[in-house]
């Protein structure tokens, strides 16, 4: 058989090979490209652009779906999906014509075939037309790529599932879409299909979705594709798969909530990539593998044989277009004598879900895993005008900044991020100061004009390291966020590291997350505390076409989605007033959950109904306008006040912020009603209070009654009966009121560190 010989041989026409082969060929150097099957490789055939050319419908889908939203009556016809994959095929056909035009310009020769290696340097190439091939060369260079792994699941491969290819020759909308995995493609494929129409729900092995990700960025995505109606399972372990994808398919999932049965029309496998390096010879040519089946190179890119290299995913770069592009820069330059590597790049991302998702350089994880000091800056995208007049404010900036002023990090969750981060990469590569993008002057109104917003916020001085958390004054900073939930906006207050045991805070009337203000800095050092405000109370926002209303068991419901919006699988509930209901509802619902119950003046029993509540029990029994007008009567500033002082000796240690915040909030029009309706649903809790009763004796969570016992609301009798149902409750009396953490936050957090340690010891 003849044998064709050249100087250079690269085998795989991807981003990187592509670009080295009409290089070296423009240089004169004989090349020639061994291509399987797609021309120019994955990116514009099955992965980046068709993916994103998709996207884009789906984006011009929702833009119709809302376009009342915009002053636009736009009737909603259903999603045309033969017309949406014409529209990415004419595409694809531009680019590979695009493509081939490139290999005649540049004189590289393009082989489409299979090709294994029987020598060093000498492969036979099964030709796509018939025939084979033998062809030889000085040097080699390996541009494989990955394909889509299918996990080992029972079942999933007689299931047929989708991959990325797949699912982009979709000419019918499936009922519903199960996506298997929770990272880059996964979640892009989700919210288009949602967009387009499908019924969707994520299956993600971990406990967050973007698992490389800070889980501020998890939470906020999580948060958004909930919003879209996106169904996420977190830490869910798919026992079997039956049935055809197509048609019909059950999978027995095990999640945090125990084991159920979903049912989908189609499955879609996004868990990761896989080398394809299996089956060429790769052992004949003098190429070693490491672990996982990844190509094993230096620095420069070179294999374990003599002058052969191995180029972009295949190696173990990024798996990123860009990455491989970078790699045919690091051969190119060391080929033409320089010394070129790949370690120290600083490499962008961006997941192109609606919002986008873009980071370059250290997370927060990865700084406080390295020990690395550093003042974090985050603002809301709302900041940014430019949001305002698109309607588009869900996401967040973040950056992290060296005692030097070097910006080591960026990352957003918000629109354009993809094109805003670039600005901030280009500012690190050049080594410039974080005060160069703060001081700039950016036009108006765009995206990037976010930039001086961000970089204005940085602290002057690095703070203090607090267990590998962020500290100012020598306390952990608390952040303040909004997440998408139950179709509400709900606020929220955060301290602590993100990978720290959870410890959820629910306030009580009249008060909101503020009330937490002090006591969270105390706890934060050692975990991950938030305190969101419930509907009705704080910064929570209820649309008004949502039409709310108002019940223990709404409230109940709404945390639940909060929780399942920032992937809380695991938490400590502190529950104070009517904290203390709806979070009792929650660890009904979710009782594997709830690792432990702080109770602060946080009731379950009718002796622990004091005399106070005596109008509001008239209330209950007759709930006419007059007993109703005689509650709202206090419900005013000088009420709060007197609330928050009753039953304590110095009323002058009370600050003043947290009851007149409290009295203004409940001025806001229509808010004093959502209260009296609370107040007349709370008879529901008593009705509730043996269910509550049945869960202590059930499940025994590890409990702390602390207890202001000079409440006249809930009377130290309330928390006396915990142990009667619970004999792991313990109890503690403080001399103060209702609000306990206006007078004795120290002794609570203090009491709470001890009490939760012995849990996690026990």
């Amino acid at each position: 058989m003849q044998q064709d010989h050249y100087q250079n041989v690269i085998i795989g026409s991807g981003e990187g090979g592509k670009y080295l082969a009409w290089h070296l060929a423009h240089s004169g150097q004989p090349t020639v490209v061994l291509e399987r099957r797609w021309i120019g490789g994955s990116c514009p055939n099955i992965n980046c652009l068709p993916t994103k050319n998709e996207i884009w419908s789906a984006k011009v889908a929702d833009l119709v779906r809302h376009a009342r939203a915009f002053g636009v009556n736009a009737p909603m016809a259903p999603v045309d999906m033969a017309a949406v994959r014409a529209r990415k095929r004419e595409m694809v056909n531009g680019l590979v014509a695009m493509h081939l035009e490139k290999y005649k310009a540049s004189g590289a020769e393009l082989v489409m075939g299979e090709a294994r290696f029987t020598a060093p340097k000498t492969l036979e190439v099964r030709l796509n037309d018939g025939g084979t091939r033998t062809i030889s060369a000085d040097r080699v260079f390996l541009n494989l790529g990955t394909h889509a792994t299918i996990p080992a699941i029972p079942g999933l491969p007689e299931c047929a599932p989708l991959t990325n290819i797949e699912a982009l020759e979709l000419d019918v909308l499936p009922n519903h879409l199960v996506v298997i995995g929770g990272g880059y493609v996964g979640l892009e494929f989700a919210q288009a299909y949602r967009r387009f129409g499908s019924h969707v729900t994520i299956l993600q092995r971990g406990a967050q979705l973007l698992d490389h990700e800070d889980p501020d960025v998890s939470r906020e995505i999580a948060g958004i594709l909930s919003a879209d109606g996106i169904e996420i399972v977190p830490s869910a372990a798919i026992v079997s798969v039956t049935g055809r994808c197509g048609a019909e398919c059950r999978l027995v999932v095990r999640a945090p909530g125990g084991e159920k049965t979903i049912l989908a029309s189609h499955v879609l496998v996004a868990t990761g990539r896989t080398p394809n390096t299996v089956g060429i010879g790769l052992d004949v040519a003098g190429v070693e593998l490491e672990a996982g089946g990844w190509i094993r190179v230096n620095d420069r890119l070179e294999t374990t044989a003599p002058d052969a290299w191995a180029i972009g995913e295949c190696a173990g770069s990024p798996q990123f277009t860009h990455a491989s592009l970078d790699d045919f820069r690091v051969i190119r330059d060391n080929l033409a004598g320089g010394s070129r590597s790949t370690q120290g790049r600083l490499m962008p991302s961006c997941l192109f879900t609606d919002p986008q998702v873009a980071h370059v350089g250290l997370t927060e994880t990865s700084a406080q895993r390295q020990g690395i000091r550093v003042r974090v800056a985050k603002v809301p995208v709302s900041v940014v005008l430019r949001t305002r007049t698109t309607s588009e404010t869900r996401g967040f900036m973040k950056a992290l900044i060296a005692p030097d002023d070097e910006i080591l990090g960026f990352t957003m969750v918000g629109p354009e991020a993809g094109e805003v981060m670039a600005v901030v990469q280009m500012a690190m590569q050049a080594g410039m100061p974080y005060t160069a993008l703060r001081d700039s002057v950016l036009a108006h109104p765009t995206m990037a004009e976010g930039l001086n917003a961000l970089f204005s916020s940085i602290p002057s001085a690095v703070p203090a390291a607090v267990n590998g958390k962020q500290a100012f004054n020598g306390r952990p900073k608390t952040t303040h966020h909004r997440v998408a939930a139950d179709d509400l906006n709900v606020f929220y207050r955060e301290s602590g590291p993100g990978n720290a045991p959870v410890v959820l805070l629910l306030h009580g009337f009249p008060t909101s997350s503020f009330q937490f203000r002090e006591l969270m800095p105390r706890l934060a050092d050692r975990y991950r505390v938030i305190a969101p405000d419930l509907p009705g109370f704080g910064f929570t926002e209820v649309p008004a076409s949502r039409r709310y209303h108002y019940s223990f068991d709404a409230l109940a419901r709404t945390i639940g989605a909060f929780t399942d919006a920032l992937g809380l699988s695991r938490y400590a509930l502190y529950v104070f007033d009517y904290g203390a209901p709806t979070g009792f509802r929650l660890a009904m619902a979710r009782p594997e959950r709830v690792t432990a119950i702080v109770s602060q003046n946080g009731n379950a029993y009718e002796e622990g109904l004091g005399g106070a509540w005596d109008p509001i029990r008239r209330y209950w029994n007759d709930p006419t306008a007059a007993n109703r007008e005689a509650i709202r009567a206090g419900l005013n500033l000088d009420g709060m006040r007197r609330e928050y002082a009753t039953g304590i000796a110095d009323p002058n240690v009370i600050a003043p912020e947290g009851y007149t915040l409290d009295a203004a909030l409940l001025s806001r029009p229509g808010n004093t009603d959502i209260q009296l309706d609370l107040f007349l649903d709370y008879a529901n809790n008593v009705k509730l209070y043996p269910a509550f009763h049945d869960y202590f004796r059930k499940w025994r969570p590890p409990l702390l009654a602390i207890w202001g016992k000079n409440d006249p609301y809930f009377i130290p009798a309330g928390a006396e009966a915990f142990p009667r149902d619970n004999p792991n409750a313990t109890v503690q009396f403080l001399d103060t009121g209702h609000f306990a953490l206006e007078t004795h936050v120290d002794v609570i957090a203090s009491a709470m560190r001890q009490f939760l340690s012995k849990v996690e010891s026990d």
